[in-house]
């Protein structure tokens, strides 16, 4: 399960003082969330002041997204501790094929830092021990053209039908890419009216979630059952938050928290005492979004939360039948974080993503 960032970063400032990233005769023995904590670390405390904060959310998800499939990809290399050459540019397409739970603007709006992003895992590669990279000179229209295909590729996917054959049965992934093409003088742009006309009305494939879908129970709960229901939510939460390393729960975290004990006492009948692996999937799934809006702040890693609250309402045996290593295998963490981002994408209008793609970074005053 993936740590939020505020975790990330205080274990990253830590091992600083103790690294110096010099070269060892001997690695240490792989571990995939220190390797790829210490980089999304690394990434928030030297770029998160760069960008605008939608662009900086998008990116922060990309680059979760590039870590697994750099690891993915030489698995076999990183766990017996030998030295990795990454092929970059090959990592970098397959982590944006990949991505096949993401609202059409999610790509968008991170084709211009795509540079930036090649360029920090470069820069960090050329100081580790541990792995290098091979790459080669950043081409836009290269990528604008890999992101054209994502697009295409997507759409038919969300239709529910089988990519690879539609690629075998004709050109329609090709025509439609080339369709999203609006060409100029110098460089290719995408033609954003065009692409927001074909995926509207698509639904997203949302990403797999485990569990069975609940109905609410028969039995109501009272008006004052509820409200005893979200007051206890309400000190549990602050507990909960007060007692973290300073700083790790965000007040976006509370407000998500509350909204399991409110939605599941007021739709569900059910108080923390009831709650279920199925009951809390069912309610991310279904009614998370009626009860919370998310922010633009800290979105990759806010779903691993919720496992750990509920974790700490069994330390202090506040659930009864929650199961909880199965509930942190379910899914639900990268499910709500792929749900919280791209429920906030779909609001963003059309003005708003042409003005990320033009300006990505913040303006320095």
């Amino acid at each position: 399960m993936k740590q939020g960032k505020s975790a990330q970063i205080k274990k990253f400032k830590k091992q600083k003082s103790l690294q110096k990233f010099q070269q060892k005769a001997k690695l240490s023995p792989f571990d995939y969330n220190d390797f790829a904590g210490f980089l999304r670390a690394r990434f928030f405390l030297t770029k998160q002041h760069s960008y605008q904060k939608e662009t900086f959310e998008v990116a922060s998800f990309f680059l979760d997204d590039l870590i697994a499939t750099m690891v993915q990809q030489n698995f076999s290399d990183f766990t017996s501790d030998k030295h990795v050459i990454v092929k970059l540019n090959e990592v970098m397409q397959a982590a944006l094929v990949q991505s096949s739970d993401r609202d059409w603007r999610y790509f968008i709006v991170l084709m211009p830092v795509l540079y930036d992003i090649q360029a920090f895992i470069a820069k960090e590669a050329s100081v580790s021990d541990r792995f290098s990279v091979q790459t080669t000179a950043f081409d836009p229209n290269f990528w604008r053209m890999i992101i054209r295909t994502v697009l295409a590729v997507n759409y038919f996917r969300f239709q529910g039908q089988d990519v690879a054959k539609v690629m075998s049965e004709g050109n329609a992934i090709d025509d439609l890419q080339f369709k999203f093409l609006n060409q100029n003088a110098e460089d290719d742009d995408f033609d954003l009216a065009t692409i927001e006309e074909v995926y509207k009305g698509l639904a997203v494939t949302q990403p797999v979630l485990s569990g069975k879908t609940v109905e609410p129970k028969e039995e109501k709960l009272s008006p004052e059952a509820i409200d005893d229901e979200v007051a206890f939510g309400k000190r549990m939460v602050e507990t909960f938050q007060k007692t973290a390393i300073k700083d790790v729960v965000s007040e976006q975290e509370v407000q998500m928290l509350l909204a399991f004990h409110k939605g599941l006492a007021e739709k569900y009948q059910v108080t923390h005492r009831e709650w279920t692996n199925d009951l809390l999937t069912t309610f991310a799934k279904n009614d998370l979004m009626a009860y919370w809006q998310p922010e633009w702040d800290s979105l990759d890693g806010l779903g691993g939360e919720i496992a750990r609250y509920v974790k700490f309402l069994d330390q202090k045996k506040a659930v009864d039948t929650v199961r909880l290593a199965a509930l942190e295998s379910s899914g639900l963490d990268h499910f709500v974080d792929i749900l919280a981002v791209n429920t906030l994408l779909a609001q963003l209008s059309m003005q708003r993503v042409e003005a990320l793609l033009q300006e990505p970074k913040r303006s320095e005053k």
